[in-house]
């Protein structure tokens, strides 16, 4: 499972969102770029996608590594940090 987020704002002003949750590495990526894209112009933000598994001993899931990771100016510019390209 691949979950995906963004944070908008910078700082103390900075303010997560988690957007959700998929089966495939690249829908993950694409969505996460629709939800960096969503954010009002002039402001910061950067997202990323999280690699998660079923642990049965927790009975639940954990989140193992984070392979993407994107930024947006506030000029709206996106720009990868980590991970592959789109």
């Amino acid at each position: 499972m691949y979950e995906w987020a963004v944070a908008a704002g910078m700082g103390g002003e900075a303010r997560v969102s988690p957007v959700g949750v998929t089966d495939k590495a690249a829908r993950a990526r694409t969505r996460m770029l629709e939800a960096l894209r969503a954010v009002p112009d002039g402001v910061f933000a950067c997202g990323w996608v999280t690699v998660m598994d079923f642990v049965p001993l927790i009975n639940g899931y954990d989140r193992y590594q984070t392979p993407v990771h994107a930024e947006r100016d506030q000029g709206g510019a996106v720009r990868w940090v980590a991970g592959e390209q789109e």
